[in-house]
């Protein structure tokens, strides 16, 4: 399950807030998978990345409150959390500035 992180409304559309949200919308549009089907709190899309089944998803309420939807759908399918790549900006980090860990904080 790849989750890209955002905030809804114009307010933040074309901020680095919804970096999460562009991935997504990126993924969907290269690979072909409408992620517009609403299910627990979330826009979803299941296709294929890379031969591999996935699910795209894009919580519609505020980035505070994504928790509730990803934690939703991954009991509904099943999925452990070593199983989920979630996407989202980071203010600590520079524009541009990629990294990767297995666990996330508070910030």
């Amino acid at each position: 399950m790849i989750v890209g992180l955002g905030n809804p409304g114009a307010t933040y559309a074309m901020t680095r807030h919804n970096v999460g949200f562009w991935v997504v919308d990126a993924l969907s549009s290269q690979e072909g998978i409408d992620v517009k089907k609403l299910e627990k709190g979330a826009a979803v899309g299941r296709g294929v990345l890379q031969g591999k089944n996935v699910i795209l998803v894009k919580p519609v309420t505020f980035m505070n409150n994504s928790g509730e939807a990803v934690s939703a759908l991954a009991h509904f399918y099943k999925i452990p959390t070593s199983r989920i790549l979630v996407i989202s900006d980071d203010l600590d980090l520079d524009n541009a500035v990629l990294r990767l860990r297995a666990k996330g904080g508070h910030g």
